[in-house]
């Protein structure tokens, strides 16, 4: 008998992966664990107050695929966001718990503002080992990795097979709008998730966006075993009241699952410089609103799935390397001494607790890494950080024949990916929290790669490196 080990705990046997991997076609099982976090304990970074209640659950929900030559596992977690060492942690144990190998493991966020922020790294850096959100923080981090994993083993008792794969989208009304709007002197007027505060934003255009939500499934002959649905938009309504809640996407998600029986995953695109601001004041009634706009589309997006036969599934890999800021408070020095003073704020420390981590990240030379699921005509790309829509975009255009799914906020330890004009703008707010520098052409590279490797010869875990030329810092 054979025991996969998560945190101290053993939980069960499972086939050896050679076992597994042996039956012909492909198969899927979904996962889903409850990490709603203790409430009135100061779990996260602390962008959000304390949780002191659960309007809804907080979910981590997963497939995981195989077929005879390649598996592996896409995974969403209702967080805000997770960095550096504490994603490599949970993709870790979420590897294990499933028998793939971790680099075939998407985890991300959907990015609600109603759930915490993960670094074990920041706070450390931050915090003494005592302070009681270090210590409440690394204990749920540990939690949730226990749950999930236990998850993934029940889910494993429950494969189906997959015979066919759907494809559908439909475009979404009033729902995603900028949040950056080019004034006509060129400057950048900010536009945030709500705008109950400054109504008269909402009179601005919507901007920059990709209205098209899509979706996958994955059918057998009785059939959708699983819908994926792939939306680019900050997901939040409203948030700061100590409120924990699964916002939208979730309270769609529920609704779908329970009128369809079918398995839900809803998965956040490349959202960074989108959100609901245009059409959301912030109240529980807009809210309503947007959530049934939003799950139309999905409904329209379902009502038009085309089915194919399912084909050969390929993971493709690509490590990148980002260039680091070296200006003023995002260079090493710079955050070494914002955290050294004692009159720094509580949000400075945190920042350049965030920006300190994410350089030693960079100096320990652990890459970034991205990754492409193709299945028959279909790629679901998984990227870092919170992206641009103009990625999304510029992914689709790259493969218009192919079905192109594109997801954000797998490992926010850099924060925002923007082009690299933001770095030149005036106004705006996502730059001050990019702790990249310019790497517009290094990321449109790596999806290029991944993207043009589909239909080629089998590779399985292909991986190749696009590196960015080092870039000497003055601290």
């Amino acid at each position: 008998m054979r025991y996969l080990i998560v945190g101290l705990i053993a939980v069960g046997s499972l086939p050896a992966p050679s076992e597994l991997m042996a039956r012909d076609g492909l198969r899927i099982t979904t996962f889903s664990a409850d990490i709603t976090p203790p409430l009135g304990q100061p779990v996260g970074l602390g962008f959000i107050p304390i949780l002191k209640t659960a309007e809804h659950p907080l979910m981590a929900r997963g497939v995981l695929l195989q077929d005879s030559g390649t598996s592996c596992v896409i995974c969403t977690f209702d967080w805000m966001e997770v960095h550096n060492e504490s994603y490599d942690f949970l993709r870790q144990k979420i590897a294990d718990a499933a028998g793939v190998h971790v680099s075939h493991v998407a985890l991300h966020c959907l990015h609600q503002h109603t759930a915490p922020a993960i670094s074990t790294a920041a706070q450390r850096l931050q915090l003494n080992e005592t302070d009681p959100r270090r210590v409440a923080s690394a204990e749920y981090l540990l939690d949730v990795s226990k749950k999930v994993a236990a998850a993934i083993h029940a889910g494993q008792t429950n494969w189906r097979q997959v015979t066919h794969i759907g494809t559908g989208k439909a475009s979404v009304e009033r729902v995603a709008s900028s949040r950056r709007i080019e004034r006509t002197d060129g400057s950048i007027q900010g536009r945030g998730s709500n705008t109950k505060s400054s109504p008269q934003l909402r009179e601005l255009e919507e901007g920059l966006i990709d209205p098209w939500l899509r979706t996958v499934s994955l059918d057998n002959a009785d059939g959708p075993v699983v819908q994926m649905h792939y939306y680019a938009s900050h997901p939040q309504s409203f948030y700061g009241d100590g409120r924990a809640s699964y916002d939208v996407p979730g309270m769609i998600r529920s609704r779908l699952e329970q009128t369809s029986g079918v398995f839900q995953l809803y998965i956040t695109g490349c959202g960074g410089d989108v959100a609901f601001g245009k059409y959301n004041d912030g109240s529980r009634e807009a809210r309503s609103e947007l959530a049934a706009r939003l799950q139309d589309g999905i409904e329209r997006s379902i009502a038009s799935l085309e089915r194919h036969p399912v084909g050969t599934m390929e993971w493709s890999i690509e490590h990148v390397r980002l260039p680091l800021r070296t200006d003023g408070e995002f260079s090493q020095a710079g955050s070494r001494r914002i955290l050294s003073d004692p009159e720094s704020g509580e949000s400075q420390r945190r920042k350049a607790a965030i920006a300190l981590a994410w350089i030693e990240r960079c100096d320990s030379g652990h890459p970034v890494e991205l990754s492409c699921l193709s299945i028959s005509h279909v790629q679901m790309l998984h990227l870092p950080g919170e992206p641009f829509v103009q990625y999304q975009l510029a992914a689709q255009q790259m493969r218009h024949d192919r079905f192109v799914c594109v997801a954000g906020y797998g490992d926010c330890g850099m924060g925002y990916i923007g082009g690299d004009r933001i770095f030149k703008d005036r106004g705006g707010y996502e730059q001050t929290y990019a702790f990249a520098g310019p790497c517009e052409t290094v990321f449109m590279a790596a999806l290029q790669n991944l993207l043009s490797r589909a239909g080629s010869a089998r590779q399985g875990a292909r991986e190749t490196d696009s590196d960015v030329q080092n870039i000497d810092r003055h601290d």
